[in-house]
């Protein structure tokens, strides 16, 4: 594996791929009736602090399209700096990768955590807490490769 994180290209792709099928997902259900209707939140009588009440509001509206088209322009600006690129990484640059990977799980797996923890806490409104679970992910997953670009482009 670490082999392959030396090529550009090939994090272009893994990226774009993950940002491709959450994008695709998110766009595709902010413009559709039926996700709207399983949103536990937005109900007149269901009280869960003020939080997701506006997270399911968000939702409602189509919000999570929104950030879909944020995070894959965010993705195709990450394309172009990995792919404008004319060398491979060096040890050096996929050791850094490697962190830039390694702090995105771990934060995974703290939102995986957080994640069950709300669900026994009050198992309504599944979808509203993994719409945010899954923009969570996607966002540290963006994040952390840009970082790694960032701090290659200027090391």
């Amino acid at each position: 594996m670490k082999s392959l994180l030396k090529y550009p290209a090939f994090n272009a792709i893994c990226v774009s791929l993950f940002s491709a099928f959450y994008g695709y997902v998110f766009i595709f259900t902010a413009a559709h009736y039926e996700y709207q209707d399983v949103l536990y939140y937005i109900k007149p009588t269901i009280h869960g602090g003020w939080f997701m009440p506006a997270w399911a509001h968000f939702l409602e509206l189509g919000g999570h399209g929104l950030i879909a088209i944020a995070l894959l322009i965010a993705t195709a600006v990450l394309d172009v700096l990995l792919l404008t690129r004319r060398r491979l990484y060096d040890e050096y640059h996929t050791a850094i990768l490697s962190q830039c990977l390694s702090a995105a799980i771990m934060l995974m797996i703290l939102a995986v955590a957080v994640f069950y923890l709300a669900v026994l806490s009050v198992p309504n409104g599944i979808v509203e807490k993994f719409t945010l679970f899954i923009s969570i992910h996607w966002v540290t997953v963006v994040c952390s490769e840009f970082a790694f670009v960032l701090k290659c482009r200027w090391s």
